[in-house]
């Protein structure tokens, strides 16, 4: 669905309303603040191994990464999906589509920052109150 902006101006103020933000507000409050912690311990974790914010929750049409970093030498970008779980279980399932989505996304990034360098995807879970990261996997995506 294609998302077209009205030409009347609106009035001072006011901003318009992004389709893909609203699903955002959908989820639960609670859920929505832990996935939230889960992204900042991620991001504490990556700082701490010298890596570089870019991006959080970065979207392009229906695609979205929760992080993108770059290495502390700047030679490869990281897009990170982050997952909090409340019960330490394997992790949770991600599927083929998932990422196909955050490539998609990545990509999209990269373009626009005319980056031409290499990627890594990676798999962070989180547990735990305060939240904590429990467990990384670079280019985390076994069996695809």
């Amino acid at each position: 669905m294609q998302y077209s902006v009205p030409s009347c101006p609106l009035p001072e103020g006011l901003v318009r309303s992004n389709p893909l933000v609203r699903q955002l507000a959908l989820a639960p409050p609670a859920r929505r603040a832990r996935g939230l912690e889960a992204e900042e311990a991620a991001i504490d974790f990556y700082q701490s191994q010298g890596c570089r914010v870019l991006a959080k929750n970065w979207r392009f049409r229906k695609y979205e990464v929760d992080l993108i970093l770059a290495e502390p030498d700047g030679g490869t970008w990281i897009a990170v999906e982050v997952k909090f779980q409340s019960r330490l279980t394997d992790f949770a399932p991600w599927n083929r589509s998932q990422l196909h989505r955050i490539q998609r996304a990545a990509a999209a990034f990269g373009r626009k920052n005319q980056y031409l360098g290499s990627w890594r995807i990676d798999l962070v879970r989180c547990h735990g109150s305060p939240v904590r990261v429990v467990e990384v996997l670079e280019g985390g995506w076994p069996g695809f």
